[in-house]
């Protein structure tokens, strides 16, 4: 159903979009967040292949990475969480 139409129906406007607005926000966020995780991967590669001359370093950062990693992972869960929900919404204002 399109935007017109689903005016046309009765549904408040300001709902459809919030929701659309939330929406967009939220997919932006889930994007920076994908690219982040990304780099995460990208930088533990760098680590894994860095000389072992500098091991503790190496370990300290290791730590900091997966940490960084695993929070970067669970803000991707929710995001995906949160856009599928803001989805279901407007679909059923669409109803």
């Amino acid at each position: 159903m399109t935007y017109s139409q689903r005016l046309s129906d009765g549904v408040n406007s300001s709902d459809i979009i919030y929701l659309e607005h939330q929406i967009g926000t939220t997919k932006e966020e889930l994007r920076i967040a994908l690219e982040k995780q990304e780099t995460y991967k990208r930088e533990w590669s760098e680590l894994e292949s860095s000389p072992i001359g500098k091991a503790s370093t190496d370990d300290s950062d290791k730590q900091v990475l997966m940490e960084k990693a695993s929070d970067t992972q669970n803000r991707i869960k929710t995001l995906s969480e949160q856009l599928e929900q803001l989805q279901e919404s407007l679909a059923k204002l669409g109803d």
